[in-house]
């Protein structure tokens, strides 16, 4: 009898041993809930023991998987992780007993699915990119809840195996690995021990091939029981069977449940946002840009993404949250990094000066480059505050915006204007632009046509402005513009307001842009006038647009705020600067324009027409008011 019951108390620590092993998989992501995994595994042995293909390793991926932070997902990809180590220790065993001079059909079986699962893995490798490609399209084919479910665990699957690979210790997971084998291994030889005791004709191998031989994975327990033993036999196996079940069982209320305060754990897919998940991984799966999302996640694997606020650059910019605390993150890479590094210096230039966001955490190496800036609570983009506060309380606090940056901003470093920097600047802002624009897939078509109709409304398309965007008008058009420091971006959306604001100034300042050539601060005041004039942020939230030879149809709805806004703001320009400065302002909102649609061809495809039609009506407004 003591055979017997060693078997079983070395079934129950293979089984429990198991467990851990699992909850070390999971551990990376997420503090492992043992008592949850337990149930699964004990329920999920009963279920095997009744019904066939072990089906039961379905209730152990759903079950625990739905009170994991990172779904039923991520625990389909640690069971598979899980069944793959078993499949190819019990491949070793059965090659052991080969040698050991023990025959059994099945190692050919183990050789053969082995071989195939390796073979599997160097296509995976080789031919990423296509089975990348062949996975999004398959899941495209299904609604958006099916698409990200299906993106969701191959992602979770290809992450899990790199992650354990790269980062679980590799002989805390041998040991885990080794361990239980070992103890089912010396389970199954005191059962068959006991089985010698008792004068029956059961093996070591026939245990063992009971469990895992090739033909018996499909077939319930109990049928192989009932087809392969005599009644003793069969009563002892389902004891030694249920008993370690039942352990596991009531061992699982011993385990503490609770949340690990210290650990920090990787964000396997760090956004919140449902949408925000779908469009990473579909970005993901495309495999376009390898580089960047690795990159991207090794930035953001210790944060929750709550929303993504990327707008008109190459730069990402997100609400995050970590430990509880909320902060805004920005981001890039490659070039792109430079540029962002670039934006850091700016602001801390200025910002003893100037009404700046505070930068609390900065990163620039290898490449990659993000700084962190602080949440306000009740904070809004200006956009929102216009339209959501009394209009003398909005432009109250644009014009102290607007004297912030003329008083501690327009008056550093400032100096003449100079033909050779205007030349540049024409050629590389409005030339090159021009010609980029005119060979846009969705713009080349309209190129032939004098008019555009644009609502309904009829224009001179861009051709007939290009007298006034050469470079011997420009010339004279900006010929008295002065230098000075600048921000370079002084969009409406990146002066941010904070309602209710019972200390310091209600408002701040985001986003610089250096690398204008021409720095005017007149190329501020012409930013904010793409805002308020040309409707950029209307056009921005307009997400379909229709076409048909010279027509460009679209939903367009500034606001009336927006046009008693512009009425204010010009009146505020010219009573500063007068008609000629005036005219400049409008010009350099012309070239903003030009600079913004080459971007948004590359990056907006079809929607590229609503910006050229921003374009369009703006030139439009420019000749009536200053060239006739």
């Amino acid at each position: 009898m003591i055979y017997f019951i060693l078997a079983i108390i070395f079934l129950s620590l293979a089984h429990i041993s198991k467990i851990l092993r699992q909850a070390e998989f999971i551990d990376i992501y997420e503090c492992p809930k043992k008592n949850e995994l337990s149930k699964a595994m004990s329920i999920s042995y009963m279920i095997n023991f009744v019904l066939p293909f072990k089906v039961g390793n379905l209730f152990r991926i759903i079950y625990p998987g739905k009170k994991m932070k990172n779904g039923v997902s991520f625990s389909l990809a640690t069971i598979i992780i899980d069944l793959l180590l078993d499949f190819y220790t019990v491949c070793v065993i059965y090659i052991i007993l080969k040698i050991l001079g023990v025959n059994s059909a099945n190692l050919s079986f183990y050789v053969l699915i082995s071989l195939l699962i390796i073979l599997l893995m160097i296509i995976s490798v080789v031919f990423k990119k296509c089975i990348k490609k062949m996975i999004l399209t398959i899941s495209g084919i299904f609604n958006n809840s099916i698409e990200l479910k299906l993106l969701k665990t191959s992602w979770y699957t290809i992450t899990s195996f790199k992650d354990m690979i790269q980062r679980i210790n590799k002989i805390k997971l041998l040991i885990y690995t080794i361990i239980p084998w070992i103890l089912y291994v010396l389970s199954y030889m005191f059962l068959s021990l006991y089985f010698s005791y008792l004068n029956e004709n059961v093996k070591f191998v026939d245990i063992f091939n009971m469990f895992y031989g090739g033909k018996n994975l499909f077939v319930p327990t109990l049928f192989i029981i009932n087809n392969n033993f005599g009644l003793t036999v069969a009563i002892y196996l389902c004891i030694y069977i249920f008993v370690p079940i039942f352990v596991i069982y009531i061992v699982s209320y011993f385990y503490k449940n609770t949340k690990s305060s210290s650990k920090k754990y990787i964000e396997l897919l760090p956004h919140t946002n449902v949408q925000d998940k779908l469009l990473f991984l579909e970005g993901y799966f495309k495999a376009d840009n390898r580089d960047y999302f690795k990159k991207y996640i090794e930035l953001n694997n210790d944060i929750a993404i709550i929303e993504d606020y990327s707008a008109g650059s190459n730069a990402t910019t997100m609400l995050c949250s970590k430990d509880g605390n909320l902060f805004y993150r920005k981001y890039s890479f490659g070039t792109d990094a430079d540029k962002l590094h670039e934006q850091i210096k700016w602001i801390h230039n200025h910002e003893k000066k100037l009404t700046l966001t505070k930068v609390i955490n900065e990163y620039y190496k290898d490449g990659v480059c993000s700084y962190d800036m602080p949440y306000v609570q009740g904070a809004v983009t200006c956009f929102n505050y216009v339209h959501t506060m009394p209009f003398d309380e909005a432009w109250k606090t644009i014009n102290s915006a607007l004297n912030d940056i003329d008083k501690n901003l327009h008056s550093i470093n400032r100096r003449k204007s100079d033909v050779e920097t205007i030349d540049k600047y024409i050629d590389s802002k409005v030339l090159k632009n021009i010609d980029k624009i005119e060979k846009g897939s969705y713009i080349k078509p309209l190129m032939k046509y004098d008019f555009i109709y644009i609502n309904g409304k009829k224009y001179h398309n861009l051709e007939y402005f290009k007298k006034y965007l050469n470079k011997e008008y420009l010339e004279k058009v900006f010929k008295n513009d002065y230098y000075s420091d600048i921000h370079g971006d002084f969009t409406i959306e990146n002066i941010i307001c904070k309602k209710d604001n019972k200390k310091g100034k209600d408002y701040y300042i985001i986003d610089p842009n250096t690398g204008n050539l021409h720095d005017s601060p007149y190329l501020d005041y012409g930013k904010l006038l793409q805002s308020i004039h040309g409707g950029y942020e209307f056009l921005m939230n307009t997400k379909t647009v229709s076409y048909n030879d010279n027509r460009i149809d679209f939903l367009f709805t500034k606001s009336s705020k927006y046009y008693k806004l512009f009425d204010e703001y010009v009146n505020y320009l010219e009573k500063k600067f007068g008609a000629e400065g005036l005219k400049s302002i409008f010009y350099h909102e012309v070239i903003h324009w030009l600079r913004l649609l080459p971007y948004k061809i590359e990056k907006n495809g079809d929607r590229s027409l609503l910006f050229y039609a921003g374009l369009i009506i703006v030139l439009s407004d420019v000749e009536k008011r200053f060239e006739k």
